[in-house]
């Protein structure tokens, strides 16, 4: 076996892969409230989600990320969209894998990324969330159909967002 067997080149684009899960149940989506000792983007909402660790496939990763921020298991946990947030400098990208889960199980009532509750799908927009959360709400919530998508950091904290929507399913 040779030191590269996917002939990875680490002059190219370079991806950490992610999952982010959006639960739901009726007209409520679970979020976490970020634990204000965090260092990015502390005491906002956000998803459940996570690393994709070595060895691990991404709705493994999913599963395992759901339970241990929520308590919660997904009884049914369905690949939705993709999110590609291109490099910056030499720093790699993120690829993060959106799952719609439905979920059982009770909540936790907290741990060390924070707080999690379920919100009225109608006052989403009153909390603070993590910038792309309500770009991915729209595309999860509101669309059956799969969705790519692609953000490119340009200068002074802009960034170009590309969206595409696949009508076939993965």
């Amino acid at each position: 076996m040779t030191n590269n067997p996917y002939g990875v080149d680490p002059s190219r684009f370079m991806v950490i892969p992610r999952v982010l899960i959006i639960a739901t149940r009726d007209q409520e989506v679970l979020l976490l409230k970020r634990s204000e000792h965090k260092r990015l983007w502390p005491g906002l909402y956000n998803a459940p989600g996570g690393h994709v660790e070595q060895g691990e496939t991404p709705i493994e990763a999913a599963n395992r990320e759901l339970t241990e921020e929520t308590g919660l298991h997904a009884s049914r946990m369905t690949l939705r969209g993709l999110l590609i947030g291109d490099a910056v400098d030499s720093l790699p990208g993120v690829l993060v894998f959106i799952y719609h889960a439905q979920v059982t199980g009770t909540l936790h009532a907290q741990n060390a990324e924070g707080v999690p509750e379920w919100i009225p799908r109608k006052h989403l927009a009153q909390h603070p969330t993590l910038p792309d959360l309500p770009l991915i709400f729209h595309y999860m919530l509101d669309q059956p159909d799969f969705f790519y998508i692609y953000k490119t950091p340009k200068e002074d904290d802009e960034e170009e967002v590309r969206v595409l929507i696949s009508h076939a399913r993965p």
